[in-house]
């Protein structure tokens, strides 16, 4: 069962940033969760007409998504990388991540995070117990993080998914969606499982822990000897869809935790952003931090939907076609108000084209992700 705070921290975590070809606003938001296990990058100029953006939702502990933040942009300038083949360099660089983090000199790292995020103002000076230097062992093994990453290339999108973290595209102003979120009943996904000697329970959840099937880190669920990085019980395999953007036509994109889709289904999110993303001079973070404002649940007895951590992305190209603010601009009451999280919840389709919401794990509070 996951522990919530008396009342939520609303302090938002936010920048913005551009450079000649787009601008770009993150927020994060610990809300009622005990601590903030996301993490996110935000590289404008990652490279020459490049831009590289992430979402790493943490579960068991931060470390390895701040881990992500560290290591894995430099990874995927590989050798296929340098080669043009970036849907591959994206999937060298997961699969490289996930196994450098069994190395001796990776889990030191991770230990070290993990105390360091497990300090309080009381305990910062003082001595660190037998207790606490035992649960750093398991940092990375009953630690782990979805991975949601955009590489921008010119106007072309590579977007790499490793579980429910999620990329949507604004196109004309419908929700297309550029991941798929990996749950443990799907049926490719439970036939690994299955396959790799573990078990899915009635609440979707694989040996009664994690409710999502692929995520860096998590290499308690990694261990079957048997079979290769990618078979195992929980994979970091990502998925990888590609598109071209026009950024003539106003598209913009979206990643954010499932803390927001939990929330709010892909259409509402693009609706929500797109009455506001072309008024003048506007801050994309704010954006994001309203966005957090309608997700937020107003208290915690409703399964942890809205009670999760939030981060949010926004990416928009500079010299869009513009409407006038009459056309634009939207009263938030007629869009997306912040409503009881008993309304109706509808299955979404791949490609989010309408909206309907995903179906949930909802069944009790999380311990984990």
């Amino acid at each position: 069962m996951g522990s919530y705070l008396n009342k939520p921290k609303t302090d938002k975590d936010s920048e913005d940033m551009e450079n000649d070809r787009l601008m770009c606003g993150v927020s994060s938001m610990q809300g009622w969760r005990e601590k903030q296990e996301d993490a996110h990058v935000c590289l404008v100029d990652f490279d020459n007409d490049m831009s590289l953006f992430g979402v790493f939702d943490g579960h068991g502990g931060a470390e390895v998504a701040q881990y992500a933040v560290e290591m894995l942009p430099s990874l995927i300038k590989n050798e296929l990388f340098k080669q043009g083949d970036y849907e591959n360099a994206l999937i060298k660089a997961y699969l490289d991540f996930d196994d450098s983090l069994i190395a001796p000199s990776v889990l030191r790292r991770l230990r070290t995070l993990r105390l360091k995020n497990g300090k309080t103002e009381e305990s910062d000076n003082a001595d660190v117990d037998d207790e606490k230097l035992v649960e750093t062992e398991l940092a990375g093994k009953d630690s782990g993080c979805t991975a949601v990453v955009a590489l921008l290339v010119k106007n072309k999108l590579y977007v790499a998914n490793a579980g429910d973290s999620r990329c949507v595209v604004s196109i004309a102003g419908k929700a297309h969606a550029m991941s798929t979120d990996h749950k443990p009943r799907d049926k490719s996904e439970l036939k690994r499982i299955l396959a790799a000697g573990g078990r899915v329970s009635s609440d979707g959840r694989i040996n009664h822990g994690l409710n999502m099937s692929r995520a860096l880190g998590d290499h308690m669920y990694k261990t079957n000897s048997l079979f290769t990085n990618m078979e195992q019980m929980i994979t970091a395999l990502p998925d990888v869809q590609i598109i071209d953007l026009k950024p003539e036509n106003g598209d913009f994109i979206v990643l954010a935790c499932d803390g927001i889709w939990n929330s709010l289904c892909s259409q509402k999110a693009i609706d929500f952003i797109s009455n506001r993303i072309h008024c003048p001079d506007v801050k994309l973070s704010l954006i994001c931090e309203e966005l957090f404002e309608v997700c937020l649940a107003p208290d915690t007895p409703n399964a942890g939907v809205g009670c999760d951590n939030m981060t949010c992305i926004i990416v928009k190209f500079k010299h869009q076609q513009k409407s006038s603010l009459t056309d634009d601009v939207v009263e938030e009451s007629d869009l997306v108000t912040k409503r009881s999280l008993t309304d109706d919840v509808e299955e979404e389709s791949d490609l989010v084209t309408d909206c309907k919401k995903p179906k949930l794990d909802v069944t009790a509070p999380e311990s984990v992700e």
